[in-house]
């Protein structure tokens, strides 16, 4: 009889479950609480809140769990042990039962290895299946002999990583590793890019080193904020989830297009140049210029009677008033705003008056003529009417570019509405230069973290540098981290997505793939007319084997893959959350960044690929979606760089 590969796991299940009942006695403790007991209001309050979120936090799937142990190595006292999962969990004593992934002892767990052990002497990694313990994985780090490896990627994180998809992006605090840990751990005070290919894990370390800041320095964040920009709807939905499940709540999450101030009702479309033009970095100095170009000095000095005197002000007098108050850093209306101290202490330093702002109403005039105040909107249309794009006034039809021009527009005229202590934006490869100083201005000290692939920029006013990024938002402390290690797409898949890189026209490292098994890509070939019942036999095929599939077609393609689909009892959705049985999900290769299938149809990649650089970003964009397979379905040849 083999010897049990397990023996230590009927201890560790005991653990757990010792672990839950210190969770439920924990409950039990805050729920005694009585805040009435306190001393005033305030400190009643205060009580009634910490209560609440802690038993909201304790009351989460996942808390009282843990998935990993490590023991540090120490030579003159015994080793110590701990238990690390999702919430700091503790006994009747205090003492830590279950440490929170998030505390610096718990840093060890991610990256450790042989050759650098960070004083662990061991680590296991649990197996789970329906919250119970099945395996695990030891790995004894202080004998670079061992059989065990210290290093590579352990099989509960290779399981953890192919499974099912479930149309929500899920927490990965059990499977992160080194590279992305030094990311979600980075300091507060800088602007940090992280540039990754497909399935590096970009958005499941921005969501961490969101909560992991939140938990570190908690006191600032919960008083100014945090802000997760995503690039749409759908992909917020898809996101919505992470942050709950690691016990933070407050964050907000919201496109960039939903923080611009004041809004506009945007009913127009720009053509893909107009679109470019308006995103450009000219446009912030067009508007920076033009939000003082309204000002004028008056052509003529001022007679002012003051009772039964006369002041005369000369024009050179009121241009010095008012260069003065240009001078300052402040938003322009409020510029404007502080000359009414300005010339009232000139006026009583030169006529020893401190009444002549108030007793002078032709003076007054004269200032609010030469210094209008200027709406933002009446500012961006002056400005493109001048640059003659579009009908002025009533009958401009806004776009959704011109709502970010607005946004700049009422920032400089009269400063950003509301801010964040840190900024996390995700497919930031994706946004204009204004577009990126409008999030930029949400972060005043410039704390962000921004998320991107620059192989994937596929907008008209997209980046290609990230240090031009870095400028846009104006980062006054930054850098750019890679993460090289593809965990989502299987190998036989992203080696063939890789080889449109060289036609993307960026400079990005090509990422591997962990995950080395896997199937090779797939080609349906079909005539045209029949093209659309193609797909629908496909989806129909994959969808046995992978529930979680999805297909990216180009848009002229949507309605009639999505008849037949009807056909064979099937909808097409939108959408990828709480999709039911019978959805499934279509998208243009443009709306399908950051989302992830178990299967993936892509129609007609000749379409997506025209020989243009934004075209292999397209399909690199699409082919990368899948997790587990990959099929192509066309009613043409195959493009030639992604043939074997």
């Amino acid at each position: 009889m083999s010897a049990d590969p397990f023996p230590e796991l009927p201890a560790e299940r005991a653990h757990l479950s010792f672990a839950r009942a210190c969770r439920d006695a924990m409950i039990d403790r805050f729920c005694a609480l009585d805040p009435n007991a306190s001393a005033d209001e305030m400190t009643k309050e205060y009580i009634e809140v910490t209560v609440a979120e802690a038993l909201e936090d304790l009351r989460t799937p996942g808390a009282g769990d843990f998935f990993g142990r490590i023991e540090t190595a120490h030579k003159a006292v015994a080793n110590e042990r701990f238990y690390i999962g999702r919430r700091h969990i503790e006994d009747e004593s205090h003492d830590p039962v279950v440490i929170d992934w998030r505390a610096p002892i718990a840093a060890p767990f991610y990256r450790a290895t042989h050759a650098d052990s960070f004083g662990l002497a061991h680590r296991r990694r649990f197996t789970a299946v329906d919250g119970e313990f099945t395996a695990y994985l030891d790995e004894q780090l202080d004998d670079p002999h061992h059989e065990s490896t210290g290093s590579g990627i352990p099989d509960p994180v290779l399981a953890e990583i192919g499974a099912v998809r479930t149309g929500a992006m899920r927490e990965i605090v059990a499977t992160i590793q080194a590279e992305q840990d030094m990311i979600i751990r980075a300091p507060l005070d800088q602007c940090l890019v992280v540039q990754g290919g497909p399935g590096t894990g970009k958005t499941a370390v921005g969501l961490h080193r969101a909560a992991y800041l939140l938990f570190e320095h908690r006191h600032r964040l919960v008083r100014d904020g945090v802000l997760v920009v995503g690039p749409n709807s759908v992909f917020l939905d898809y996101i919505g989830n992470v942050l709950p499940s690691l016990g933070e709540r407050s964050v907000q999450q919201r496109t960039a297009l939903e923080l611009c101030v004041p809004r506009v009702q945007i009913t127009g479309e720009d053509e893909h140049g107009v679109r470019r033009w308006k995103g450009a970095a000219e446009m912030l100095g067009r508007l920076e210029g033009a939000s003082v170009a309204h000002i004028s000095v008056p052509t003529d000095d001022l007679r002012v009677p003051i009772g039964a005197r006369t002041l005369v002000i000369t024009r050179g007098e009121i241009a010095a008033w008012i260069a003065q108050a240009l001078h300052a850093n402040t938003p322009v209306n409020k510029r404007r705003s502080s000359l009414k101290g300005i010339v009232q202490r000139d006026m009583l330093r030169r006529f020893d008056r401190d009444d002549v702002w108030e007793k002078a109403p032709i003076l007054r005039a004269a200032i609010a003529k030469a210094w209008p105040t200027q709406l933002p909107t009446t500012m961006v249309d002056k400005l493109l009417a001048a640059l003659d794009v579009g009908p002025a006034g009533k009958r401009r039809r806004w776009t959704v570019a011109d709502q970010f021009l607005v946004d700049e527009a009422n920032s400089l005229l009269n400063g950003t509405p509301f801010t964040f202590g840190h900024v996390v934006v995700d497919e930031a490869q994706d946004h204009s230069a204004v577009a990126l100083r409008c999030i930029g201005r949400r972060s005043p000290t410039g704390s962000m973290t921004i998320l991107g692939d620059l192989a994937q920029s596929t907008t008209p006013a997209g980046q290609q540098e990230w240090e031009q990024v870095l400028a846009y938002v104006r980062a006054v402390a930054g850098e750019v981290a890679h993460l090289t290690i593809g965990y989502r797409v299987p190998a036989p898949i992203l080696d063939v997505a890789n080889r449109l890189l060289p036609y993307t026209a960026v400079t990005a490292a090509a990422s591997r793939s962990v995950r080395t098994e896997g199937e090779a890509p797939t080609v349906r070939v079909a005539e045209a007319d029949d093209l659309a019942d193609a797909v629908a036999d496909e989806a129909t095929i994959v969808r046995r084997r992978h529930h979680n599939t999805g297909i990216v077609a180009p848009a002229s393609l949507h309605a009639p893959i999505a008849a037949a689909l009807a056909r064979r009892g099937l909808r097409a959705s939108d959408r990828v959350h709480n999709l039911a049985n019978d959805e499934v999900p279509i998208f243009q290769p443009e709306a399908v960044k950051g989302l992830e299938f178990d299967g993936v149809i892509v129609v007609n990649p000749h379409q997506i690929f025209d020989d243009s650089a934004l075209g292999a970003r397209l399909l690199y964009v699409a082919m990368t979606r899948a997790v587990q397979v990959l099929h192509i379905v066309t009613d043409a040849t195959v493009p030639a760089p992604i043939v074997s």
